[in-house]
């Protein structure tokens, strides 16, 4: 046990050798009691002197040469391979009538990003095509896609989360608190094994929390939308991905709240209906927790909430008396320039003592809550 502890340091060759050399040892230098005598202990304490250590000094005293094991190559979908295979055809080589071949392309990348993640709407005939990249960014990119008539719409969003070693969540760990973990299918995991691995934050583990987190915003959006809130229809999760209605024309997408300017006299009821907003998602155990002008579309006179992947049940996360204030705080910031005044904290006061938990189940465990700057 010694032994093995002090040589993990040295490559894997040189402790080939020194399992080795004990073999030898135990072989002719043991007495009958399982004992080495002192001569034979004299030799053993030398023979840590002569342990290689580098990959050098272990190939030259015979040593096995331990071999590396190659990564493998991301798996592509079918849609990728019958993508390249049709590319570097000849025209007329291939029947391309049900390959999913999107008008939109983008980088070679992106192209097989958007194959390996949207193909599988297109073969449940959810979409049929993606037309243009609508917003990007670190977390996950917005597509525009033209929806299959069995869905009854003429356009989808396509919110594509970026692979889980490329996305870039902060403060994440708020917001997780107290939350079950959800498997592909929206259940809740109860398999010991795999929230031992999310615990222990393995590989498998962290793939686990990111299917979750994904999971988490496109039930928390199907809740919401038939409580009757202003979110867009949630079509279908999976892939790395949630479908959901689109607001906007091909050429243009709905724009934020924070890029258009409103009319004096609209002011005043879009903030109430955003309120009455928060206010049925508390009722629902559903606390936004990134709510601001930034995340509201506004499109032909109406308006959806989006971006539910920090939402937080507010009954098991001890921060969300302080996360509902300070979305509640956001929306009365903005609004203060139609001159809409509203007391923040006396809302937020309001709407928790209404519908927040009754104090005595509420117990705050331990806030990682950063102030609002």
């Amino acid at each position: 046990m010694t032994r093995i502890n002090l040589v993990r340091t040295f490559d894997q060759a040189a402790i080939y050798e020194t399992i080795k050399a004990d073999e030898d040892l135990v072989d002719e230098g043991l007495a009958d009691d399982g004992i080495p005598d002192q001569g034979d202990q004299a030799g053993l304490e030398e023979s840590w002197f002569e342990i290689p250590t580098s990959r050098r000094a272990a190939r030259q005293q015979g040593a096995p040469t331990p071999t590396r094991r190659k990564k493998r190559p991301p798996k592509r979908s079918e849609h990728a391979l019958l993508d390249e295979i049709v590319a570097h055809s000849d025209p007329g080589q291939v029947d391309v009538g049900d390959i999913f071949r999107p008008t939109f392309s983008g980088s070679r990348h992106e192209r097989e990003w958007i194959l390996n993640y949207l193909g599988p709407f297109y073969d449940t005939k959810k979409i049929t095509d993606v037309l243009r990249r609508v917003k990007g960014g670190k977390e996950a990119n917005v597509y525009c896609c033209a929806a299959h008539p069995n869905t009854g719409l003429a356009l989808l969003a396509a919110k594509v989360y970026r692979p889980r070693m490329f996305r870039n969540l902060r403060n994440d760990a708020q917001y997780r608190q107290g939350r079950a973990i959800l498997d592909e299918n929206g259940k809740e995991v109860r398999d010991e094994r795999y929230l031992l691995a999310v615990r222990k934050g393995t590989t498998r583990g962290q793939e686990f929390q990111h299917i979750s987190w994904l999971e988490h915003e496109f039930v928390t959006m199907q809740l919401l939308h038939a409580a009757g809130a202003d979110v867009p229809l949630p079509l279908a999760s999976g892939s790395n991905t949630i479908l959901m209605e689109y607001l906007g024309t091909p050429e243009a997408a709905a724009p934020a709240l924070n890029e258009v300017t409103l009319p004096r006299a609209l002011a005043r009821p879009l903030f109430d209906r955003l309120i009455w907003n928060v206010e049925l998602m508390l009722a629902n155990r559903r606390i936004h927790g990134d709510l601001s002008a930034y995340n509201v579309l506004c499109w032909d006179g109406q308006f959806k909430i989006i971006d539910f992947q920090q939402a937080i049940d507010p009954w098991v996360n001890p921060d969300a008396r302080a996360i509902l204030g300070r979305d509640v705080q956001r929306l009365c910031q903005y609004f203060t320039r139609y001159n809409v005044r509203a007391k923040p904290e006396a809302i937020a006061a309001d709407l928790w003592a209404r519908h927040g938990p009754p104090e005595e189940e509420y117990v705050p465990e331990e806030s990682t809550f950063e102030e609002l700057a």
